[in-house]
């Protein structure tokens, strides 16, 4: 969904939630009206007058006390939205760690979303990264992150033991080919 339709959407269920309140009140006062126009005529008082007075006193109080919950009530949906954004978003970025197979996933997923979490953003399945004009997979971005400065703790070491080593490239080895006497000797130590 949009943010247009989710906007639509709450403004509807708003709107009839205002609506279902405005009736009750009314049905309400209604009520309250016909009990006090009886105890009026008990006490029989001469100042009707005074008594609406008051009536339209607490309606505007009522009303406003409405309003504010209605306004009450739409933050706490758009808060409860930003929330389940962030929660997605989350699941989302430790998704894409785990597939990664960086070390310690939780704090480079903390690290991650301190520099991105603004800048990443959903469509429909998908996440990206939009940062300026360029626009990356959520992937992408992980592993350029993993290739920068700060990301480059956060990636494995290699199998190579030793400061000056030299990382090899594992050929494959044809069974047709004869081995040399250079290549028995490698492969022996």
């Amino acid at each position: 969904m949009t943010e247009q339709e989710i906007q639509a959407l709450i403004d509807a269920s708003l709107n009839s939630f205002k609506t279902e309140i405005k009736t009750e009140f009314t049905t309400a006062n209604q009520g309250l009206a016909s009990s006090l126009s009886k105890e009026i005529k008990k006490l029989q008082t001469p100042q009707p007058t005074i008594v609406e007075h008051t009536e339209t006193i607490q309606d505007k109080l009522t009303l406003k006390a409405l309003e504010q919950q209605l306004t009450d009530l739409k933050t706490q949906l758009t808060n409860k939205d930003l929330e389940t954004i962030a929660a997605k978003r989350s699941s989302a970025v430790s998704q894409v760690i785990a597939n990664s197979k960086a070390l310690s996933p939780s704090a480079l997923q903390k690290l991650f979303l301190l520099d991105n979490a603004d800048k990443i953003k959903q469509e429909g399945d998908k996440w990206y990264v939009a940062q300026g004009d360029t626009v990356s997979t959520l992937e992408d971005a992980l592993n350029s992150y993993l290739l920068s400065e700060d990301g480059k703790a956060f990636v494995p070491a290699s199998g190579v033991q030793g400061s000056s080593a030299q990382e090899t490239k594992v050929t494959p080895v044809d069974p047709n080919q004869k081995l040399k006497a250079a290549d028995a000797l490698f492969e022996s130590f």
